[in-house]
């Protein structure tokens, strides 16, 4: 088992949510929980970094102010989660894991994941696209 600790200043309730789910499927064991963190040894680390990666993506989504207002285009991001994206940023999500012990989720969104945030910008930009295109315009 290892230690981690996981960081946010935006998204405590994220944050908070993620341990209960972890913690509750017993991935995790929580050593100490203090106002924007939490200390915890990983059990399971195959399915923590599911989990964890699951919660990043939905912090994503909510940094764009497109996604976070529209609820059908949040349900057409969580298809992204069944395409290789997903196993690409999976596997970066467990390196980062194997050299560092702490991670603060806006951080690791803002720099680690823009292939993902690029991803969302495109798909809005198509779908603008493709209404622009019915309308005519």
């Amino acid at each position: 088992m290892k230690r981690f600790a996981l960081y946010s200043e935006k998204y405590e309730n994220a944050l908070i949510d993620f341990a209960a789910k972890a913690a509750a499927a017993e991935i995790i064991y929580i050593n100490k929980r203090e106002r924007r963190r939490i200390f915890f040894m990983v059990a399971e680390r195959e399915n923590f970094c599911e989990l964890l990666l699951c919660t990043l993506m939905d912090i994503a989504e909510g940094e764009n102010p497109v996604y976070k207002n529209s609820a059908k285009l949040r349900a057409m991001a969580k298809n992204l989660r069944t395409t290789t994206l997903y196993g690409r940023e999976l596997g970066r999500l467990r390196d980062f894991f194997s050299h560092s012990k702490e991670l603060h989720l806006e951080g690791y969104v803002t720099f680690r994941m823009s292939e993902f945030r690029e991803k969302l910008d495109m798909m809005i930009y198509s779908l603008v696209k493709k209404i622009k295109f019915h309308n005519g315009d």
